[in-house]
Formats: structure tokens, sequence, C-alpha cells
């Protein structure tokens, strides 16, 4: 574990883009196995000529040998008035005043505490997607979601943000003169590389003149080369108030920054009050004279090499564009792109999908060039599936034509869906037992699946939805990886690779859109989502409670984002939220149901239809009856059986009756659904009309009968175990329990198989519920397990290539189901929430699944754990599935 950033230390060792580094020249870095790599990426634009660069170096030791003073604070240092002076000269001669920083983000600071004195105003406009640094007012002004926390964005709204190149949102805020600085990054970095609009900026610089609004341009990427000029204010012919450098100016050696800004911005007020302990620093002046003095020499020469190589990358990038069509994109200007993939033919496949949305594809870029290509770049992580191209001002054209070259090499890779190379590297395959990259092999299985989107007209439309999914199991992950995976890679090495992802997924969750697709009938459609997360189950319940929170937070974001009005809970995002009651504070009005109402009475479904609609005399057990898909277990099972035991932990047997007995007398008195005589319903309204006459009469009024005498018969029937005479018990003991029980149901968040089949009574049935199963599956079981939760669609489509769970066209899980369900039926509220859903509720759900074309599974068509533990494949074949439908 890394003292430094065990997060940061854990990915890129993980990705192997760890290098062991020795020694660092120009663009070169020598590791210390003997290898050469070539950087293109420069510290994000922070080595202006690369590493060490000799003049640099000069600079530093001359300053050094000389006894030259470095901190002197607060006396000035005449080298540093000269350097400052050199600036203004070098950006136009606009400036008349100049503040040393530290970094970046301090240099932020400084525009807006300049910008804040001058005007006595507060607020500070920025611009979406826009990055400015990582201290708290830079962040404020930041508009990443991944950069950005949610207690501190929200503990300030003196920043606001428009969209880059919308005149009118410009005009709008910056005539409310109610900012003190408008503050804007010429080409976006972190953002995208998105270029500003010449003309917008030039509205912009009229607009904060007559709003006496302090105009900071942010060129701490763009400053001193990158552009090909000194600048990309000078450049645009655009002048700022206050203009921001740092990176180019540090040389690659020293930590700097400077705000260059106009008198009309200075103030005595901000002299008397800032001061910095290591700005105005001898050493950093010496470099940042060096490194002007470099960018001026022989008549700017430098900046014409930055123009010239800027054309080449044009011509490289524009070949590929036009190469691989869809494939390939690229944005930005000068030394300062972004690179974008894109594999437009797995739509349909979870895993390229998500891999692409959530950017870990430009991670496995990205660790491909620098392990096959020897080449070093990093993801651009603001972008889906883009990595940052930023070489030094003095790349060579042969660098540049290399690099190119491996570029293509990854397009090919993409068009031809060759995944297995891609990955092979992380669990050390040779390359050469692979085929060669032209090989083609579909990333997507073909056929049965659902439309990713709906081009018809004259229907009504639906909510559009969206399913929380993650990983339940390592074969969730086995299954969903591309066609040219499973071929080439031994059974060995693609679970080694799944588990491998699940590691990193423990640590890098963030949710993303891993399927989009659309549901429809012949009047009515809906647009969905599957909003997915890389971690298991068992990672997402070790979670802190923060995390879980800002999980859950990410997973609603990706929903907001997208416009999503209902969301569906699936899997453990339903426990880590308490069925939907926690965690959840940020749904603004959103519908979303936990789809247990359907997963539990489409288990019980199974269970009555495998009795023949017949339970009386069977004894069934129940295991998790605490859970909410549990107490509606047994709630419905209640109506039909006469024996019922609650299975659970040595100590928990009176709090599972407390908790079930006050649901089971209260449906008693509603008599929402008939009771089969001597079913456990039946036989407390037969005690309630025999030892209670005086109640009998609230017996079916509708849910009206008194809460004082629900209550009296709870407190009787708990007292002296009389509700056991009614057929509900409970036992501590699984394997006495299991031996005895004709049907088992189960529906725990164990998380982890922890029930052995070898303890069920011959001829039995489990019904298991769980993901992951509760069950472990022996050969030598005598009993029959069933996957429980199971529901026939309206159509005999898959959603996405394989389904989640890789069950057959036609057959989905009744979360999912419950989810896209009330989407097409317009529900909007809250479903199947909390850890007692009212029955009425479930059977509501039940009514609206079944009038959308959804049905309980049943028993004779069920998998089969014998087939089904693996998680790979079903018993049900296709042929079968798409009979039932």
């Amino acid at each position: 574990m890394s003292l430094i950033n065990s997060y940061r230390k854990f990915l890129t060792g993980k990705l192997e883009l760890d290098i062991p580094i020795a020694t660092c020249e120009y663009n070169k870095i020598y590791t210390k196995d003997g290898r050469v790599v070539r950087d293109y990426l420069s510290q994000y634009g922070a080595l202006p000529f690369g590493h060490n660069p000799e003049f640099c170096v000069k600079a530093v030791a001359e300053h050094l040998q000389n006894k030259s003073p470095v901190f002197t604070q607060p006396i000035f240092q005449e080298e540093t008035e000269v350097f400052a002076q050199e600036l203004v000269d070098a950006l136009g001669g606009w400036a008349k005043n100049v503040t040393f920083a530290n970094s970046g983000a301090e240099t932020v600071e400084v525009g807006f505490k300049l910008a804040r004195i001058k005007t006595g105003r507060k607020k500070i406009l920025s611009v979406e997607r826009s990055f400015h640094g990582k201290t708290y007012s830079a962040l404020l002004a930041t508009n990443s979601r991944r950069h950005n926390i949610d207690h501190l964005r929200n503990s300030d709204d003196s920043f606001c943000k428009l969209a880059l190149n919308d005149f009118d949102a410009l005009e709008k805020e910056l005539e409310t003169q109610e900012y003190a600085a408008f503050i804007v990054e010429p080409i976006q970095g972190e953002g995208g590389m998105n270029v500003a609009d010449p003309l917008w900026l030039e509205r912009a610089r009229k607009l904060c003149s007559k709003t006496r609004t302090a105009l900071i341009f942010d060129e701490i990427q763009t400053g001193l080369g990158r552009t090909g000029d000194m600048c990309a204010a000078m450049d645009l012919g655009v002048t700022p108030d206050i203009l921001l450098l740092a990176k180019s100016l540090s040389g690659g050696l020293i930590p700097t920054g400077a705000a260059i800004y106009s008198n009309w911005v200075a103030t005595a007020e901000f002299d008397r009050k800032h001061s910095s302990t290591f700005a105005n620093n001898g050493l950093a002046t010496a470099v940042g004279r060096a490194v002007l003095k470099e960018l001026q020499k022989d008549e700017g020469a430098a900046l014409t090499h930055v123009r010239k190589i800027s054309s080449l990358v044009d011509e490289e990038c524009e070949r590929l564009t036009k190469q691989y069509p869809g494939i390939f994109s690229c944005r930005g200007a000068g030394l300062m792109r972004a690179l974008q993939f894109k594999d437009n033919q797995a739509e349909t496949n979870y895993f390229v999908t998500y891999m692409q949305n959530s950017g870990s594809l430009a991670w496995l870029f990205c660790s491909y060039l620098l392990n096959e290509h020897n080449m070093m770049v990093m993801p651009l992580l603001s972008d889906k599936c883009s990595i940052r191209f930023e070489p030094p001002l003095n790349v060579s054209e042969q660098d540049i034509k290399d690099f190119f070259l491996a570029v293509q090499n990854v397009c090919d890779m993409v068009q031809n869906s060759r995944y297995d190379i891609l990955f092979a590297g992380l669990i050390e395959k040779p390359l050469s037992d692979l085929p060669s990259v032209e090989q083609y092999y579909p990333a997507a299985r073909a056929g049965q699946t659902v439309s990713t989107h709906y081009t018809g007209t004259g229907k009504k439309r639906g909510k559009k939805f969206a399913f929380f999914m993650h990983f339940t199991v390592v074969e969730d992950c086995i299954r969903m990886m591309p066609k040219s995976m499973h071929i080439h890679y031994s059974e060995k090495e693609i679970r080694e690779l799944a588990e491998l992802i699940m590691e990193v997924g423990a640590v890098d969750y963030a949710p993303e859109i891993a399927l989009e697709f659309t549901v429809s009938d012949e009047h009515t459609y809906a647009d969905g989502l599957m909003i997915m997360s890389p971690i298991q189950a068992r990672d997402m319940m070790n979670l802190s409670t923060a995390e879980k929170v800002n999980l859950m937070k990410e997973f609603v974001a990706v929903a907001k984002r997208e416009d999503v009005e209902l969301f569906g809970l699936g899997a453990y995002t339903s426990v880590i939220t308490r069925g939907g009651e926690q965690n959840l504070d940020d749904i603004d009005g959103l519908s979303f149901t936990t789809g247990n109402s359907l997963t539990a009475l489409a288990t019980t479904e199974t269970v009555i239809e495998a009795a023949n609609y017949n339970l009386i005399g069977s004894v069934i057990s129940v295991i998790g009856a605490r859970g909410a898909v549990g107490k509606l277990m047994v709630s419905e099972l209640s109506h039909w059986c006469d024996n019922i035991i609650l299975m659970g932990r040595p100590g928990t047997e009176k709090r599972l009756l407390v908790e079930l007995v006050p649901i089971l007398c209260q449906l008693a008195f509603s008599a929402e659904q008939n009771a089969q005589p001597g079913s456990v319903i039946d036989n407390i309204q037969g005690y309630i009309h025999s030892s209670m006459p005086e109640l009998s009469s609230y017996i079916g009024a509708l849910n009206e009968a008194p809460e004082q005498a629900v209550t009296q018969v709870c407190e009787l029937l708990l007292a002296d175990d009389l509700i056991v005479s009614m057929g509900l018990g409970t036992s501590d003991c699984y394997q006495s329990t299991l031996e005895q029980s004709d049907f088992v149901v189960s529906a725990t968040s164990e998380g982890k198989a922890f029930l052995s089949t070898e303890f069920l009574k011959e001829g039995a049935i489990a019904v298991d519920t769980a993901r992951p199963f509760d069950f472990i599956v022996t050969p030598e079981q005598k009993a029959e397990v069933l996957e429980g939760g199971l529901v026939i669609q309206p159509q005999a489509l898959r959603y996405g290539d394989v389904n989640m769970v890789g069950l057959p066209p036609g057959i989905n899980l009744a979360c999912l189901s419950e989810t896209i369900a009330l989407a097409m039926e317009g529900c909007e509220g809250r479903f199947s929430s909390g850890k007692s859903i009212p029955y009425s509720q479930a059977r509501y759900v039940l009514d609206v699944a079944r009038n959308q074309g959804f049905k309980p599974l049943g028993y004779s068509s069920t998998p089969s754990g014998n087939d089904y533990v693996d998680g790979i494949e079903t018993v049900v074949s296709e042929d079968k599935a798409a009979a039932l439908v």
C-alpha cells in the first residue's frame, strides 16, 4: 500500500502503467529494466521541452553554484523584477502587474482574489467542463463531477457555470453585473480539449468591459508555446484583464505560476493583503527566464516548430478520421489534443459499452501503448474514451509519425473488436498466441436482442427508466466479455482477467451506462438504460457508510444526466439503501422501485405451481424472512400453506415473529386475497372469529381494522407461542429444518453461498432468489434447486447480447421486469421500498406487470441450480423460452 496515494498506485499497478523509472531526458523515460519510453504526456503539459532540458538544468546549476538567493521574502530580488518585465513584454505589453505563485491552482486563487477586491463582488462565472485546479475556490469554479466533492460544491452558491460558446447564456449572465470575474480556458484541458470560439471570446471581452467584470484567461496549459504562440490570447487578439500561467513556466523543474494583469484590476488593497512564502523565489525565476529565452531565441524558432508539428498532427488526425470513420476522432489545437475512440459495433455488449462510457477503456489503450509501443500517454478523464496527447514543444516529426502509427494499431483493434489483444498484457498472455489484429471477431452476440433506440412514431411514450446493476459473482463479468476473449483465452485466463477487473472494481467502482435500449408494445414505448458499477456484492457490502452514500449519489447522477424519470435498484443497490429508504437524498422527485415486489411474488408463484396449487400439509421454510422479499414471500405463502418455518440465526427467533406476525394479522383482517382453508391466514381469521367475535366484523373491511385490534390479536398470538398453532414457527438450525422441509425459499443478502443442498430432504424443492446464490449445489443432492425471481418477458428477446445474468431470450430478472413494467405503465412514485412492503402494493405491481405482458416464470420452466449454479448457462433452451412467451 502506497503512503502517497494508494488508489492511484493500485490502479496504475494493476493496469501495468507503473513503470520503474531510472532516468529521464528530453522526451525519453529510461526504465530500470532497460526500456526506453517516449513521453507524449509531458506531465500534462508541464514539461515544455521534455524532461530535464539542458538549458533549464544549467540555469538551476549556475544559480545554486553562485549561491544566488532563493528565498528572501519579504525582500524582492532584482532578477524577479526583471523576469516580471520580460513576461509582460513577451505577452504583448498590455499588462502592468505580475504576481508570482507556486502552482496553477494557486494562480487561479490569485485571479479570484484580484477580481473580488477590485469589483467588490463575490460571484465567479466559469464554463461547464472547465478545470481550474483542486484548491478550494479553484475546485468550486471547476465543473467536473469526477474532481468535485459534493459537500464542497454545494457549500457555496457564488460559483456559476455556463456552456462553452453559448452566446445567449454569456450575455444573460454578465448583464446581471453580479460577477467579479468570468474565467475561461481558450482551450479546455481536462474538460476535453474543447476549443473556445474566437467570436465568443471577443463577445466576452466586450461584455466584461461593459459590466466591469474581470475577464480571466486561464492559460495554465495553453500559455507559453503549446498553441504555437506565447499565449492563446495573443493568437486570438483578445486581451484579458488577468492572464494565468503555470505549467510551461516551470520548465519541468520547479513548481511556479504567475498572474499577469492590467492596471484596471490592480489595487493597493490586494498588494497589502496578498503574499506567499515561496513565491518570487530566485530559483523559479532562473528557470522561468530560461524558458522564456528558449521560446524567444532565433526569432521564435521553438514556436515556429510547434506550428509546423501541429500541422503534421492535423494531417495525421485527418487521415485516421477518414480511415476509421465513427471510430476515431480528435479535438483540440496545437500540441494539446484529445484522441477519442468508439466501438459502435459493441453497443449491445455490456462489457465494452461500460468500459467505453466509464473511461476504463482509455486506461487500457494507454497501458497497451506503453507496454507494446513504449509510448507514454494517459486518459483524458473527463471524456468517455479519450487519451490525452500533449508532447513536448520540441517533439520531432518522426516521433509524431511513430505515435500515430501506434494509434492506428489501436484503431484496428477497435474496428475488429480485438479486445483479446488489448487485455492480454494484464494477464501476461503473449500476443504471439493470438491471431493478428486484422482478424475480426464481433464483440456482441447477434440476434434476439431488444432495439437500442426507438425509431417509430405514433406510440405513447412511457417513462424513461434506468436499472442500477453491478456484478454479483465473477461469472457475471466473464459472461459479458467480448467474443474474442471467449475464443482465445483459456478458462483459467478469462477467470483471471475477470477477477482482476473485479479487484479493480472494488476500488474504482464509478457507475456508468452499460446498455441503452428500448421496449415497446402495440401502444407504448419506453427508453431504458442499464447503469452498471463493476463492484461485486461482497465488496459493495464492505464499503464504508460514506462510500455507499457516494456510490448511490453517482448512480443517481448518471440517471439525472440522462433525464431518467424512473429507476430500479438492482441487486445490492437495494440492500445498501435499505430498500431505497437511505442514501437516496438526490432523487429530486424521480420515481423508483427496488423490484422486490415482483421478485417475491414470482418466487412464490414457482413454489405454488410446483405444489400444484395445494400447499396444505407441506412444510415450507423461509430463509431471509426479515428482508423485504422474505416478508412478502411469507405474506403470500401464508395464504396457501399451514406450516411455515422462519429460519434465522440463533437468538433471532423472537424477533422474526415480532416482525412478521403483525403483518399477517393485518392481512387476516384485510382479507385482500382469499386464503386456502387451513392456511396460516385462514387459521388467524378463524382464531379471531372464535376467540374475539367482537373483532370479526373487521375482517374484509379493506384495511379498516383499528390499529389496536391488530395489536391485540398480535399480542395474543405471540403470547405462549400461540402463533405456532396457526402454522408459523421459527428455527435456528438450518440442517434440521432443511431435512424436514418440502419446499425452501431463500432470499438473503449474505453475498455468498452458505447453505448446503446435502441437507435438503429427498424430493424437496428449493427456490433460491439470492444473488449470489445462497445454496451450494453438490452432486450428491437428492432435491431440486431452482432459481427464483424470474419472469417471462413480453417478447423473446434479450436486454443486451447476453442478458445480465445469462438467461435466454424472453426470460429475465423480476426486479428488472418490475422497473420496465412500471415505466411502460407510466407509474410515478416509490414502489417496493423499505423492509416492509405493503402486500397490497406488491399485488398492484404484479397486476401492472401482467398488464404489460410480464408473468412469473413458474415451476415448469424455472432453471435448475444443477445447471445454473455456475451463473453462465441455463437448462432452459432458447427454443423453449420463445415458446413460453
